[in-house]
């Protein structure tokens, strides 16, 4: 076995952190009253778990860590999984679809809807 070199480490690191974080994101969603976990196809599980990557990727930590998971309602589920295709498609992340994704995410952080 070679040794491997620090960086091929820390992007180990890093993408054990992102599995990580979006395995508990979604054991939060999955024990949500209102996500309809039960309802989703496999597709749809895999397109959520795509798409929570893809936020973790290219959001603050500490943002992350405010997003209520708990919360997410299936309409939200549905949507997030819709804005992770549109990322696919595009290749890439765009503003409209940033806006979108941090709309609704904001939108289960604390204070930001009535329980």
């Amino acid at each position: 076995m070679s040794p491997s070199t620090e960086d091929n480490l820390g992007r180990r690191r890093f993408l054990l952190h992102r599995d990580k974080a979006v395995e508990h994101a979604l054991e939060r969603i999955r024990h949500a009253p209102d996500s309809g976990w039960e309802m989703l196809s496999a597709e749809e599980r895999a397109g959520l778990k795509s798409v929570l990557a893809e936020i973790w990727e290219n959001s603050d930590r500490e943002q992350w860590h405010e997003y209520s998971f708990s919360i997410v309602t299936k309409s939200d589920i549905l949507t997030l999984i819709a804005l992770g295709n549109d990322i696919k498609a595009r290749h890439h992340l765009t503003d409209e679809t940033r806006g979108g994704i941090e709309a609704i995410l904001l939108s289960c952080s604390p204070g930001g809807r009535p329980m």
